[in-house]
């Protein structure tokens, strides 16, 4: 058994979003064989008063108040650092990590915002969980041409990080990104020594998502962190230019948005014919078992959509384009049904929604999809072998 010290950007409980849900499951299958300590940084005191379960061993936190996260952020900015890394820069995070390092056989940072901390290190093995490639991300919303402050934060952004992210990936024993085309996107195809970076793909905890065959109303289901720029751009798309089509075939047709979302969203779609808006729900289970289908046309995004794991888990059948469903190898056709233009998705929607027997058959495939390649186990068996691997050399 190994001693791991995993850093991380913020606390991660709750279990809420897709960067959290990653980082805890990786750890909770490292946890089986290692005993991990969690230093993690704090912008809130709520932080300190969430309680855990026993996936880590030990637990410190760092506060880190957002004046000084966007002071750190301005100096970054000036120096031409990538802002994120500015944004979680802290002093006494970094002493704590040198102090905790001596202590410890591996150290594990999740994001490059943590990465920063160990970048370069010596003392131990290394390993960056890297996700996603965020200048990625970045670089796609600029696409879109929308200018709000996120927006243009990103198009400042998206340079930055991409130089730094296929920079960083060097300073590193073990790499880990989520999707290929992530890891095509920041190392060229041919280029030597980057056997380190590896691809290891999200898993589902099918326990608490339980099958059941679509209800055959006519209600789309969306689910997502509605605070998300990714998430937004895509539920614009839809309700602007799907929405209407298939409502014209299937007049009573609803877009069912699961997910956190601050009250301005509420006001912004709620008002739109054949738009509904959840908000927080305790069971997503429960709030998607109206649909008939659910929806992974995304617009922007990196890495591999959650969503699109949860609805095959669900028993929806699932509508995608081929962002949508980067990262998951399946098959467009037996195990989600993939379109691009508004006309094709809002057909394909149409046409399932009037056969009940196509998605029967649907929802079963994605599902027997999800348990052969997408319980957590299974997802991140790969890394887990990686990181005893570099355990072992170390040790010797």
């Amino acid at each position: 058994m190994a001693n791991i010290l995993v850093l991380t950007p913020r606390y991660p409980y709750p279990i809420e979003a897709g960067d959290t849900l990653r980082i805890y499951n990786l750890c909770k299958e490292l946890s089986s064989k290692h005993s991990l300590t969690l230093l993690s940084l704090c912008n809130s005191r709520e932080d300190f008063r969430q309680q855990p379960d026993g996936v880590f061993d030990r637990i410190e936190r760092v506060y880190h108040p957002k004046w000084k996260s966007w002071y750190q952020s301005f100096k970054a900015f000036l120096k031409g650092e990538p802002l994120q890394l500015g944004y979680f820069r802290s002093e006494a995070f970094a002493s704590r990590t040198d102090d905790l390092l001596g202590e410890h056989d591996l150290a594990l940072a999740h994001l490059i915002r943590t990465g920063q901390y160990i970048k370069g290190c010596s003392d131990v093995p290394t390993v960056l969980e890297m996700t996603d490639a965020f200048s990625l991300n970045y670089k796609r919303v600029a696409s879109l041409n929308r200018w709000s402050l996120k927006e243009l934060l990103y198009r400042i952004e998206a340079p930055r990080a991409y130089r730094y992210e296929r920079s960083t990936v060097y300073d590193f024993d073990l790499v880990s990104l989520v999707s290929d085309v992530d890891r095509s996107f920041l190392i060229n195809e041919g280029q030597k020594n980057t056997e380190h970076v590896g691809v290891y793909t999200n898993g589902i905890d099918l326990e608490s998502r339980s099958f059941s065959l679509p209800s055959g109303l006519p209600n789309m289901a969306f689910i997502g962190n509605m605070r998300t720029v990714h998430n937004q751009a895509s539920c614009d798309y839809f309700i602007q230019r799907i929405l209407p089509l298939v409502r014209e075939e299937v007049s009573e047709a609803t877009f069912k948005i699961i997910g956190s979302a601050p009250e301005s969203i509420h006001k912004k779609y709620e008002d739109n014919p054949g738009v509904q808006v959840t908000g927080w729900v305790d069971s997503i289970t429960e709030a998607a078992g109206n649909a008939f289908c659910g929806i992974g046309v995304m617009r922007v995004g990196c890495g591999l959509q959650n969503k699109i794991l949860e609805y095959m888990a669900l028993g929806l059948p699932v509508i995608a384009n081929e962002i949508g469903v980067e990262g998951i190898d399946l098959n467009p056709g037996t195990e989600a049904w993939i379109a691009e233009s508004p006309e094709e998705i809002a057909a394909l929607l149409v046409d399932l929604y009037q056969d009940q027997d196509c998605q029967t058959e649907l929802a079963r495939a994605a599902r027997e999809f999800v348990e052969r390649h997408h319980t957590w186990e299974t997802a991140l068996r790969p890394f887990v072998e990686d990181v005893n691997r570099l355990l072992g050399k170390h040790e010797k």
